[in-house]
């Protein structure tokens, strides 16, 4: 009986992607939809660092990086809290 080969694994590429916020890490996300009662979520980095989002401050403002899916829950609450931002 012959050895087995070792199968080959694909693996998805993880695609990182990033956006520009103009505030700072420290800025209160409250949730302004109607239903929510004013929600608080978090400073904009304790938020970020709960979904696994990596912050890095510049002249201006922050940049956000994460995979999709993360980066997607990250800016629906930015989105939520009436804080504009920027694919970058």
């Amino acid at each position: 009986m012959e050895p087995t080969k070792p199968i080959k694994t694909i693996k998805a590429e993880v695609e990182e992607l990033s956006v520009f916020l103009n505030v700072s890490k420290d800025k209160g996300l409250i949730d302004r939809r109607i239903m929510s009662n004013g929600i608080r979520f978090g400073s904009v980095g304790s938020v970020a660092k709960n979904l696994g989002v990596t912050i890095k401050e510049v002249d201006n403002g922050i940049i956000a990086s994460a995979p999709k899916v993360r980066l997607q829950l990250f800016v629906e609450k930015l989105h939520f809290s009436g804080v504009r931002y920027k694919s970058v």
